[in-house]
């Protein structure tokens, strides 16, 4: 029997009943939430057809090369969430995603807005912002794991 994963978006539920179904396009978001996480969850597996296919037309790019990025995805928190429910056309999810790059902890923090099109949600774009810290080899991984870094996400 193959142990369940934890989905990467912080839901606490299994990958496989949670993203990978709004991925694989069994289903689709309900709400601009779900979306978010379905697509922090696309980045951290690096599946980026499905990134591309879940942004909005108008603002989406040409490409999206997401093997030449050498960063490593370990949390994300939602902050906050106005409208994007499965009656709204629009809505907004304000959340940090935790990822480490060349031995740094890095923070992106994001207010992005999301659009309704029949009964698909898209990323529209967002307001960013991000900061870095260095992550000692002793302190706790920002992973979440409860290990120490050195022995969790910098190995």
């Amino acid at each position: 029997m193959t142990p369940v994963k934890n989905c990467p978006c912080g839901s606490g539920n299994d990958f496989g009943s949670c993203c990978e179904p709004i991925i694989s396009g069994q289903q689709n978001a309900l709400t601009a939430e779900q979306l978010m996480r379905s697509r922090y969850s696309a980045y951290t597996i690096k599946d980026s057809s499905y990134l591309l296919n879940s942004w909005a037309e108008e603002t989406r790019p040409g490409e999206l090369d997401l093997d030449a990025d050498p960063i490593q995805w370990v949390g994300l928190d939602i902050e906050a969430c106005e409208d994007g429910g499965d009656r709204d056309t629009a809505g907004t999810v304000t959340f940090t995603a935790r990822f480490l790059s060349s031995g740094h902890l890095c923070l992106l923090h994001e207010k992005s807005r999301f659009i309704k099109n029949g009964d698909r949600w898209y990323y529209k774009d967002g307001e960013t912002h991000s900061s870095t810290a260095k992550v000692g080899r002793n302190q706790p991984c920002p992973c979440g794991s409860g290990k120490k870094f050195k022995k969790c996400c910098s190995r």
